[in-house]
This record gives C-alpha cells, structure tokens and sequence, in this order.
C-alpha cells in the first residue's frame, strides 16, 4: 500500500435530494447532468493530454468518485516544471464541471480544494487529504468551491520563481479566483468557459506543444503572457449571467416567502441566505474587469441588505 500526493476536490450537490424528490423527470435531469459533467471532465483531460502529448508524463491524471450528491476528484501531483501547469488546469478543470452542474440542472455547489496524501484505488480512497478536503468543504458555508491555503501558497511559490512561472500562474488565475470578506478564496464558475484551452495563440482552437521548452519559449515570446480567454466568450458569458441572473432571482423570490411553522422558517431563512450570498457573487462578476457587464447585475429588494454580503473580486 502507498500513499500519493494528490491534488484534491470535494464538493455536494446543494438541492440535490429535493431535486430528486419533485419527479420522475426531475430526478432523471440531474442524473444526465451529472453524467454529462462527468463526460465533459474527460473530454478536457484528453485535450489538455494530447496538447501536450510529447511531454514525459501525461499533465492530467485525474480520477473520481461519485456516491449520490458526494463528488470527489483527484489530480495526482506532478513534479517541476511540470507542477504549475498541472494545478492551474486542475482549478479550472474543476470550475468547469461546477459550472456544468448549474447550466445542466441550475444546481449549485459547496466544496474544496487541497493537496494532500491519499490512497487511491479502484475500490478505495482514504487519507489525510480526504479528511482535511470534508473539512474545508464544511467550513465553506455559501455555495464555493473553497481554495485551501496550500495551494493558494504553491501558486505564489510558481509566481515568485521567475518571470515565466508568473506570467503563467497570473494570466491563468486572472479570471479564475475570487476573495471573500471572509478571506476564503473560491473559484469563479462564471468565468470558466476556457479552461480546456491550453494557453491559445488565436483564442480559438487548441494548439499542439511539443515539449515543455517549446512552451517555455512561447511564453517568452510574450503572446502567452495575455489573459488565457477568448474576447468572444463575452456573448456566452453574458448568456450564462442572464441565465444565472434569472435562477438567482427566481430563489430568492420563492424563498422571500415566510412560514408561521418554526422549522420551517429556520430552514428557509438558512437557503435564502445562501441565494444572497448568490447576488453579491453575481453582482461582482458583472463587473469584473474583463467582462463589464453592470446591466445584468441583480437589484435586492429594499428588505435585502446586499452590502452585509459584499466581497472584493481579486486575483489569487
């Protein structure tokens, strides 16, 4: 038996199991959702894989567990040079399939993201990275996927090694990572529509490297060292800020309404509170350096106090 390090996700699926509850159809959407985050996950592994298929090792090895509204996935971690490009898709690897879970089903999720030992099997997963991922995943309270300090440190480590290093991990995270008041950094699920794009020249089309000096020299060249997303997403970002403008309301709207049964109320005051945490992210996005979007941003009703909720959008 060997134990591993392991980049490591853990998030549930909020709603899940009233989701399951409402109907048959219901039940069957949220499954597809789930296969087709799933699926999605693969097809990005392959990509980044193949992009950089003469590398000596593959940049992605990803494995993942699935037990009802419990998802863990698992990135083993790699050794320089190869251990910042490994992470930052990683993060946004991750991203991507939160988001997929909203545009497929409009579920949102809690979570976590460490580096840790584990033990990984086809059978079996244990160690102290799985604990200390549960615990994150618990503390993080508001519908994120909460980045653990661990890795927000091995981040700065790449930044402070030399300029390629930098330029990579901030151009990677620019749009990726988001502080909250509470100084719990997340990931930014809106902004994710790039990640299976290894650092693109034109923005459009994955391009093949050859090996890890032919990237390095790219970087250096300087066409790499820009923001890694496609000016175009602009017209899919604002598409998915509508829908999630629309969802966010929606919530808060049927969650406004208070119950004289104690139980109730309790539990509907801790879901409205976590819609509203939903409007000051949004909001935030919307105007977010790289997308400026003010006009699809959320306005509370007057009993609402957004600004209790507000956070600062920053780079990790």
């Amino acid at each position: 038996m060997e134990f591993s390090e392991y980049y490591v996700a853990y998030f549930d699926v909020l709603g899940y199991k009233e989701t399951l509850k409402k109907s048959e159809n219901d039940a069957v959407k949220l499954i597809e959702s789930i296969e087709s985050s799933i699926d999605l996950m693969k097809k990005i592994v392959q990509a980044v894989n193949d992009a950089f298929g003469d590398l000596t090792e593959k940049l992605l090895e990803v494995e993942y567990k699935i037990f009802s509204d419990n998802v863990l996935v698992c990135n083993k971690g790699k050794k320089a040079p190869l251990s910042a490009l490994s992470l930052v898709y990683f993060l946004r690897l991750v991203a991507t399939i939160q988001r997929v879970f909203f545009e497929g089903s409009q579920l949102i999720v809690r979570g976590g993201i460490t580096k840790g030992l584990l033990y990984l099997t086809g059978d079996f997963v244990g160690g102290k990275a799985l604990v200390d991922v549960v615990g994150i995943e618990e503390s993080a309270v508001h519908p994120r996927i909460v980045v653990d300090n661990c890795i927000l440190n091995e981040l700065d480590s790449f930044k402070m090694q030399n300029g390629l290093f930098k330029s990579l991990v901030d151009a990677s995270c620019q749009d990726l990572l988001v502080k909250d008041v509470d100084d719990k950094t997340f990931l930014n699920y809106i902004m994710s529509y790039d990640a299976w794009i290894p650092f693109p020249k034109n923005g459009s089309q994955i391009e093949p490297v050859g090996s890890y000096e032919e990237l390095e020299k790219n970087l250096r060249e300087g066409h790499q060292r820009k923001p890694i997303y496609n000016p175009e997403c602009r017209k899919e970002i604002s598409v998915i800020l509508r829908k999630h403008k629309d969802f966010v309301e929606e919530k808060i709207d049927e969650f406004s309404q208070s119950s004289n049964d104690e139980i109730k109320e309790a539990k509907r005051l801790k879901i409205l509170k976590k819609y509203l945490w939903l409007v000051s992210f949004h909001n935030k996005i919307c105007d977010h350096v790289l997308y400026k979007m003010p006009q699809l941003k959320i306005s509370l009703k007057s009993e609402f106090n957004e600004q209790t909720l507000a956070f600062d959008v920053s780079v990790g």
